[in-house]
């Protein structure tokens, strides 16, 4: 028996519209195969109303005008040297406009925040650069400044980015909440479409999506679409998966259910309240942390 009042935070609870973004993908500019326009005009046919170009230590700068259907963002995914670049692993770095500078993670997190941009920690299970590339749990656990973290890359091992994303989410908390991302990280062509994240927009500009994923409004996909939020103490879901798990900060398994909806009251031992839809061919969709706080904590 409960013997505080809880309450759920809902990321969420913002007016809006789903809209699906992609926040990893590379050009010809780098080592995509795919010239610029091309990437642009190839996810706008897609059905993308956000896109960020994310070459490797290059800004690509392309004529994409915002037009209230498809907004292109400047990004790039920089290499923090371990100990030299090209080594080390890879952080994204949205709405930048010039390019990151910093011998260490925290340094450019750093150079990020003070442009007014949003920083994601790519793939951070991925054993390239001769297994410089991983985000550690010690850096997870040192690191300011993130908010962002890719859960699902096609050169990652998914299950231990999402658990290392839940280390995050425990050390960054509620007041600083880390979103999920997933992404097809654009190389080869096989790679096109294959994970993105949707968030909850009122319109299609940089600025309301870098609110948007600041806010936790976003979800990571694969596949599967759903609609998340909160409603009379408890998670809810609405989605097309098959099934419905609902998992604690401490990667337990709460409650599992039937798609197409499902609903779970979560308690104040649980930290937080995070989801996954599964469909039937394996694809995934993430929700971001719901987090279960004391309502005192909430009084100003």
């Amino acid at each position: 028996m409960r013997t505080k009042p809880l309450r759920i935070l809902d990321p969420y609870a913002v007016p809006g519209r789903e809209c699906k973004a992609q926040l990893h993908c590379h050009t010809t500019a780098s080592d995509g195969r795919l010239r610029p326009q091309e990437a642009v005009d190839r996810y706008r046919q897609a059905g993308y109303a956000f896109l960020a170009l994310t070459d490797h230590d290059r800004i690509t700068r392309v004529e994409a005008p915002e037009d209230g259907d498809f907004c292109v963002i400047p990004g790039v995914e920089r290499t923090v040297p371990r100990p030299v670049r090209p080594l080390g692993p890879h952080l994204g770095c949205l709405f930048v406009h010039r390019l990151p500078e910093g011998r260490s993670a925290q340094a450019l997190l750093e150079d990020v925040a003070a442009q007014g941009g949003i920083a994601c920690l790519n793939h951070p299970s991925w054993k390239g650069n001769f297994w410089t590339a991983q985000w550690t749990e010690a850096a997870l656990r040192h690191l300011r400044g993130y908010r962002l973290m890719e859960v699902w890359n096609p050169h990652s091992d998914p299950e231990e980015d999402i658990r290392r994303w839940v280390v995050a989410c425990r050390r960054c908390g509620s007041g600083c909440p880390v979103a999920p991302v997933a992404s097809d990280d654009l190389h080869e062509e096989t790679d096109f479409n294959r994970g993105w994240v949707v968030v909850r927009v009122e319109r299609i500009t940089q600025e309301a999506l870098r609110a948007a994923l600041l806010h936790g409004a976003v979800y990571a996909s694969t596949g599967p679409a759903a609609r998340f939020g909160v409603r009379k103490g408890c998670v809810v879901v609405e989605t097309d998966a098959s099934w419905i798990r609902f998992y604690d900060a401490h990667q337990r398994l709460r409650h599992e259910a039937r798609g197409p909806e499902a609903q779970y009251e979560p308690g104040a031992e649980e930290g937080f309240v995070r989801v996954e839809c599964v469909g039937r061919s394996g694809a995934r969709a993430w929700s971001a942390a719901f987090w279960v706080v004391p309502e005192e904590a909430m009084l100003p």
